[in-house]
């Protein structure tokens, strides 16, 4: 879809919700109703049906959206500073690695096409995991945020090795028309400028009992707030255009069906900057882009079989992505020996992803003792991602230098265009296909005795050629002028099971205690080829599978007559054959099966309701993940030794709430609120012998907010990052002498703002 009819569309939508909530009535008390106990909240992660989630048998931590939407947030990074177990790095827009529990040996690589993500992500039944580039959707309309911690790979595959994102929207009801209508506006401090966004959503009945729509859109721009030391502009702003239409249908007494169309233009700059400059200051000659279009599909099926729900899922994903940096730095220093001019050189980068998935699953129903879930998922996918490296006045430099008369980087290296230094494509192709089934049988009323068991194989083909003197198996010389591509072409299968046990026992309706062990898998894949004559390395072709068993135990405990929740897990995960990053001072890299990483912690997640106008609430995360033994890689200086600390891992990290209710005159409110995320410094690598070695800071994060309510309308004043205590999300370590420290990217400094809403 392109941006303009895009961009008309979310128009279109706005403005009809617009007018729509001008010519309705206001809700009488829409605000929310104070009671002084936690509601019960409902999950589906176990997929037999809802059930209370302080009854369910693992770490699952539930975000309502409000939460988060009271501050003007609400992506990935925003749901990660409320749930400690759970990690993001973030470089831009769209650009992200999500992570828990201390599984992780790898930062974001953008041109890494085979490095799966150890955290699944799920829009409803519609899985949108993509390792480095979860998308930044707006225009959910979500009821809740479901995040299992740990395996899930039972239920939800070979993705979710160390655990899942479950994203629940709401669903179109059938008999009544109402919606919102939200618009901010905020200012971000330092560089920074104005922001503002407009959302609105719609419930449209169609006909009673039988067909109903509901209608989001949302169109935004964030400003930069990373000043560029070449030209004084900032860099990386972004504009957001989406929309998504959902649809409900009850076809006949027995069968529902959902449907739901998402359209989402992003276009946007990079959060870097280099730590030797002024703060928040980047210095790039050429601009720096990034731009994610995607459209999401999903039909799903709900069939009622008397004792049991037939559910069927079909989704499709289309998506492309670019991605520009101004690569000065590695251009002058790895051709011309860092010598001046800077070349004006761009990395560019470009993926088209298409991916079919369908489900069916077969699950109980009825309260008896039994309760099972069965089913078949199927998944399809191809990424075709095409780089290089165009940089003005190459051909000729380079001609110059290397005595080598009229030089062409087309014509000898056989690059994309002319002054191009490294072209190349990777092309992937993959399908997977597993059999699942989960039971839980209750004896006594109270012991919960659960079982669960995925088969599964998995097959990935892998087609590659790099050209441009960088990219070329053997360069062009004078003598003999025209270089020799590299190409690689390969295919790796995989298939295994992922076993899952638990048992609970509910001492009574508001005390549960439960342990569990279940297995999680990742699939193996194909390294792109390594030069020898740049990197000096034989690496791998292929890498295989690798797999843990995560062993827990925890207890959920409900107190104070439903005041006061207080849940607490400890874990311990083995994880073997470790797919680890191999990064080469020549720039390249590749992955091997090396190793072996033990991670073990505690979790805990509480909730107090003071009065019926005052709550608070704390969750905390201590996390112990690192080698076991040495690793031995095959290159000494990338050797990680035993007891090495996992990168991108904080051992620590705390979040904190508070809510306060002031109720005025004619029912209106006054709310205030207040949230606190810590997280501890993590590192860039196992080890500092190993190089590429950077310490990620601590940051601390204060939000605060002022809401009034009155009959329907909502206005809020708003500060997040009050205290400028959260800086940096990502660090790139500097392996380039010329170029000014390490390439950090920024988290969006203090910013004030104002929120409308409008219930009707």
């Amino acid at each position: 879809m392109h941006q303009q009819p895009l961009h008309q569309l979310t128009f279109a939508v706005l403005s009809a919700i617009a007018a729509m909530a001008h010519g309705a009535d206001a809700v009488p008390g829409a605000a929310p109703v104070s009671t002084d106990i936690i509601e019960r909240v409902e999950v589906t992660a176990t997929r037999t049906g809802a059930v209370d989630v302080q009854h369910v048998p693992a770490a699952i931590s539930v975000i309502k959206p409000d939460s988060l939407t009271r501050y003007g947030l609400g992506n990935l990074a925003d749901i990660a500073n409320v749930v400690p177990a759970m990690t993001v790095q973030q470089q831009g827009a769209g650009v992200n690695n999500v992570t828990m529990r201390g599984l992780v040996v790898r930062g974001i690589v953008p041109s890494e096409v085979q490095d799966a993500s150890l955290v699944a992500v799920y829009i409803d039944e519609m899985p949108v995991t993509l390792k480095s580039a979860n998308p930044d959707l707006k225009v959910l309309d979500l009821e809740r945020v479901e995040v299992l911690q740990g395996p899930q790979g039972t239920l939800f595959g070979a993705g979710a090795m160390a655990g899942a994102v479950r994203q629940i929207t709401r669903k179109p009801e059938f008999n009544d028309l109402f919606g919102s209508v939200e618009a901010v506006g905020s200012h971000t401090s330092g560089f920074g400028g104005s922001n503002h966004n407009l959302r609105g959503t719609v419930n449209l009945p169609v006909k009673d009992d039988v067909l109903a729509l509901r209608l989001t859109g949302y169109t935004g721009k964030d400003s930069g707030y990373i000043r560029n030391a070449y030209n004084g502009a900032t860099t990386n702003d972004t504009s957001t255009n989406q929309g998504r239409v959902a649809a409900r249908l009850r076809a006949n007494r027995d069968l529902l069906v959902d449907a739901s169309v998402t359209a989402s233009n992003i276009k946007g700059g990079i959060n870097d900057a280099y730590a030797d400059l002024a703060p928040y200051t980047t210095f790039a000659l050429l601009p720096q882009a990034s731009n994610d279009q995607l459209q999401l599909y999903n039909l799903t099926l709900n069939q009622e079989l008397g004792t049991a729900t037939l559910v069927s899922s079909t989704s499709y994903l289309h998506r492309k992505t670019w991605y520009v940096t101004s690569a000065q730095y590695p251009a002058t220093a790895f051709i011309f020996g860092g010598q001046p001019p800077l070349m004006q050189s761009a990395y560019r980068i470009g993926n088209a992803i298409e991916d079919f998935a369908q489900e069916l699953r077969l699950q109980s129903k009825g309260d008896g003792p039994l309760k099972w879930t069965a089913g078949a998922f199927y998944e399809q996918g191809r990424r075709d991602t095409r780089q290089d490296q165009p940089t003005a006045g190459f051909d000729a430099r380079y001609a110059a230098t290397r005595n080598f008369p009229g030089y062409d980087s087309q014509v000898n290296d056989q690059s994309f265009s002319p002054d191009n230094y490294f072209s190349g494509y990777q092309n992937t192709n993959s399908r997977q296909l597993a059999l699942f089934a989960e039971a839980t049988y209750t004896l006594w009323d109270r012991l919960d005795l659960t079982a669960g068991l995925r088969l599964f194989r998995g097959t990935q083909d892998f087609d590659l050629k790099f050209t441009g003197l960088f990219g070329n198996l053997v360069t062009a010389t004078p003598a003999v002028p025209t270089g020799q591509p590299e190409v690689s072409s390969s295919s790796a299968t995989a298939r295994g099971a992922n076993p899952r046990f638990a048992a609970a026992w509910r001492v009574d309706q508001d005390h549960t205690l439960y342990a569990s062990a279940g297995k999680g898998f990742r699939y193996g894949g194909n390294n792109q080829p390594v030069p020898f004559n740049f990197c000096g390395v034989q690496a791998p072709t292929t890498f295989a599978p690798d797999s843990l068993w995560n062993f827990e135990a925890g207890l959920k405990n409900t107190l104070l007559g439903r005041r006061l929740t207080v849940n607490a897990s400890a874990y311990l995960i083995d994880w073997d054959d470790v797919q680890v990053f191999n990064r080469l001072p020549c720039t390249y890299y590749f992955t091997q099966n090396a190793g072996k990483i033990r991670s073990k912690g505690v979790e805990l997640e509480s909730a107090f309701k003071l009065t019926r106008q005052a709550s608070v609430g704390l969750n905390a995360s201590y996390n112990h993940a690192s080698a076991t033994d040495t690793v031995v890689t095959g290159i000494p200086a990338q050797n990680i030794p035993a007891g090495s600390r996992v990168p991108y891992a904080p051992r620590f990290a705390a979040s904190a709430t508070a809510s306060y209710t002031i109720p005025v005159a004619a029912g209106d409110e006054l709310g205030l609120s207040a949230s606190y995320a810590y997280r501890g410094e993590a590192y860039t690598n196992f080890a500092a012998s190993q190089g590429s070695y950077a310490r990620i800071p601590s940051s601390n994060t204060l939000n605060a907010t002022v809401t009034y309510r009155t009959r329907g309308i909502e206005i809020g004043l708003f500060g997040t990052n009050l205290t400028n205590g959260a800086k940096v999300s990502d660090v790139v370590p500097n392996g380039i002498a010329i170029q000014p420290g390490n390439l950090v990217y920024l988290v969006r400094p203090r910013t004030v703002g104002l929120r409308v809403s409008a219930h009707f």
